[in-house]
């Protein structure tokens, strides 16, 4: 059984990272998926082949059945982002002395699920009870307004460091003829 402070201390490790997922998503979005100098494969998979599938327009939902591996990452990007950040929480759990190595990881790894699952839902709609809440569809007029201004609203999950530094365009609050449109029957 956990002690009450290891598990304050997992606590930690978890909102602090889940924070930071949050700060990586922004600048990694911004710094390397729409910019083609730095690394041009995520610049292409992105902002090439997503935004050029899905823009703002009707083609924002998925159109045709065989652009739905444009939507999420490819399957590897997952294992990759995890790898190369644990060597860092580990350090952190080192340096800090404080145990937050499986909170830490545990809230990158949920952080993103929640983009891929959320990203996906947004661009493939199928009225599911998530994208009937208020919350969802905010951050699905915010991701949408993204795919208007490739420089604003660069976070899908958590858009805290779009409001920080500037990026956030608070989306305009839809009529109940687009929520029928986002959220179709089927």
């Amino acid at each position: 059984m956990l002690s009450l402070g290891l598990l304050l201390q997992q606590t930690l490790g978890f909102v602090t990272c889940f924070l930071y997922a949050s700060f990586f998503e922004w600048t990694f979005h911004r710094f390397v998926m729409h910019n083609p100098d730095v690394w041009s494969y995520p610049f292409r998979a992105h902002t090439l082949v997503h935004h050029g599938v899905f823009r703002f327009d009707r083609s924002y939902h998925l159109q045709r059945d065989e652009d739905k591996g444009f939507v999420t990452f490819a399957w590897w990007n997952a294992p990759v982002l995890l790898a190369l950040h644990a060597p860092f929480v580990l350090g952190t759990q080192a340096l800090s002395g404080l145990q937050i190595f499986w909170g830490g990881i545990t809230a990158m790894c949920f952080y993103y699920f929640l983009y891929e699952y959320l990203h996906f839902v947004m661009h493939v709609p199928r009225n599911r009870w998530i994208e009937r809440t208020a919350l969802f569809r905010w951050l699905n007029a915010h991701h949408r307004n993204h795919h208007k201004r490739h420089d604003r609203n660069l976070n899908v999950v958590l858009p805290l460091p779009d409001w920080l530094f500037g990026t956030l365009v608070i989306p305009a609050k839809p009529d109940a003829d687009t929520l029928r449109r986002e959220c179709p029957r089927k």
